[in-house]
C-alpha cells in the first residue's frame, strides 16, 4: 500500500467516512483500513512504533560454520555454501543461503565508467542494422536504421531506409 492511499483513507475517516465504505471505495480489505487508522492514531499519540520479533533463521546454527568457509573462501558461491551446509545437514532452500550470503558480504564497488571525450569534428560513431518493424497497411517489414553520433555533443543523426 503506497502513501497516497494511507492519505486517502486518514482523509475519508476525517470526513466521517465507515471503515468498511472506505474499503469498498477504495477496493481494500477492511482490516488494512482498520490497521492503517490505528497506526496514524498511534503516531498522533506519539506511541512508539512496536518491533516485530524476529523470527529465528533455519541458517542460525550454521552461523560459526558459515564465517569459517568465507574466511577460508572469501569468493565461496551461494550455490556451493549452500552444497557445504547441506553435506553438514542443512534443510533449507537455497534462497534463504544466498540471502544470507548477500547480508554478510560487503557490496561489490562499481568501477567507474571513463568517459570517452574529443574535440569537436574528430570522431564519430556509426551504425547500420536492419529491424523488423509491423506495420498497419503493409503489414510486417523489413527496415534499416542507419545511426550517427557525433563524440564531442552527443548529437545523433538516424535515417531509416
Amino acid at each position: 500500500m503506497n502513501e497516497t492511499t494511507r492519505n486517502e483513507i486518514v482523509r475519508l475517516h476525517y470526513a466521517g467516512t465507515s471503515q468498511r465504505a472506505i474499503a469498498r471505495l477504495l477496493g481494500i480489505h477492511r482490516k488494512s483500513v482498520y490497521r492503517v487508522l490505528r497506526n496514524h492514531q498511534d503516531r498522533r499519540a506519539g506511541a512508539a512504533e512496536e518491533e516485530r520479533a524476529l523470527r529465528p533463521s533455519l541458517l542460525d546454527p550454521y552461523a560459526d560454520q558459515i564465517a569459517q568457509l568465507l574466511e577460508r573462501y572469501p569468493n565461496l558461491t551461494a550455490v556451493r555454501l549452500h552444497e557445504e551446509l547441506v553435506r553438514l545437514g542443512f534443510e533449507g532452500r537455497y534462497t534463504i543461503v544466498r540471502e544470507r550470503l548477500r547480508g554478510l558480504r560487503p557490496p561489490t564497488p562499481k568501477t567507474p565508467v571513463r568517459r570517452f571525450e574529443t574535440a569537436p569534428g574528430l570522431q564519430g560513431q556509426m551504425d547500420f542494422s536492419p529491424y523488423e518493424i509491423p506495420f498497419t497497411a503493409e503489414g510486417r517489414r523489413r527496415v534499416h536504421a542507419f545511426s550517427y553520433i557525433l563524440s564531442y555533443s552527443r548529437r545523433q543523426y538516424v535515417r531509416f531506409v
